[in-house]
């Protein structure tokens, strides 16, 4: 029997979302304008950093930043951690950059004497917050500029500081399925107004100094927007609800082979994937999800450092047998019992 899909993500867009899009339609006002502005203002409140700009794109968000800190650079280092998004990459190669891929340890975050290493190299730190969870090492002082990524982690908090509060510079996403997501777009926020101003002259090219290095089109519009003001305003109600699940979940797995990779003492997740270490190859495990209907994934596709000459052991060793389960805030009654059967038969 062909079961219907849970899928890995699945953002809940109900009637306030429809109807905050209608208004916005109403308004005739669908570019750039009042609701962009409001939401650079909830941004701000909810990280308490006072100047934030949105962005069209997370990953434009990330380009944006590195092109500001990198500025006058040619080919600038950028460390970054392997295991993580492969926009990370895209957007240092965007700038003409040259990364310098970091090893994780056990918890996925980064192996702390390697990133020290290659920070001691880089002109800018990449430090991203995997899955949910939090980075110890984001409490360290590095010897360059750090770029804090809380595309995945938005709500976690580090020995009561919250996310984003850390780096030189802190960007994040709002694509659809990530904690803050609407339906696209991304933010940068600093709390140094001149560096936001800098930033915004390189996201219209009508307005832009023709003599400076770089503009694109990379506004946000007021109907993306409006969605992600929508899913700010339940993001702590969804942040419990993950919660509940991780807490089932992470019982069940109790009773299996596998491991649950969770948040380390002293770091507060928001719980936006399930990962769990499996005994047996993650590709042998997402394939008996997938039997039952159950949308599993590999955290991420292809480590970063696959793209070059960069060895990054533990990074592979994770790819190898890591194992990401959808964590749905809209499950339904049916969907939570074969999640927890496929926890207990699968792993």
């Amino acid at each position: 029997m062909n079961l219907p899909l849970i899928p890995h993500s699945r953002p809940v867009f109900d009637a306030p979302f429809e109807q905050a899009a209608k208004q916005t339609v109403h308004s005739q006002m669908l570019a750039q304008g009042e609701e962009t502005t409001a939401l650079e203002a909830d941004i701000s409140a909810a990280l308490n950093i006072p100047f934030v700009l949105a962005i069209d794109s997370g990953t434009h968000a990330l380009m944006l930043a590195l092109r500001h800190l990198t500025a006058g650079k040619q080919q600038p280092r950028v460390a970054m951690s392997s295991y993580a998004c492969a926009s990370l990459l895209f957007a240092v190669k965007h700038i003409g950059g040259i990364p310098l891929f970091i090893d994780c340890d056990a918890f996925l975050c980064m192996n702390k004497d390697h990133a020290f290493a290659q920070a001691a190299m880089a002109d800018v730190l990449i430090l991203v917050h995997p899955f949910g969870m939090i980075e110890p090492l984001a409490a360290e002082t590095f010897p360059c500029p750090v770029i804090e990524d809380i595309a995945q982690s938005v709500g976690g908090s580090l020995a009561d500081k919250a996310a984003g509060s850390f780096g030189d510079m802190t960007i994040g996403s709002l694509y659809a399925t990530k904690p803050w997501g609407g339906a696209y777009g991304g933010f940068i926020a600093s709390r140094d107004e001149h560096i936001i101003a800098k930033i915004r002259n390189m996201t219209d090219p009508d307005r832009a100094d023709i003599s400076q290095a770089y503009a694109g089109h990379h506004q946000l519009s007021n109907m993306h927007a409006t969605l992600a003001r929508q899913r700010l305003l339940v993001a702590k109600y969804e942040l419990g609800k993950r919660q509940e699940i991780t807490k089932a979940f992470a019982a069940l797995v109790e009773n299996t082979s596998a491991t649950w990779i969770s948040s380390q003492a002293g770091t507060t997740g928001n719980h936006f994937r399930f990962i769990v270490r499996c005994i047996n190859s993650a590709e042998d495990c997402i394939a008996a999800f997938q039997a039952l209907g159950i949308g599993a994934s590999k955290p991420v596709i292809q480590p970063l450092h696959h793209s070059g000459k960069t060895l990054c052991r533990q990074t592979d060793l994770q790819w190898q047998h890591n194992v990401s389960l959808p964590v749905l805030t809209n499950f339904s009654a049916q969907e939570f019992e074969r999640m927890s059967q496929g926890i207990l038969s699968c792993l």
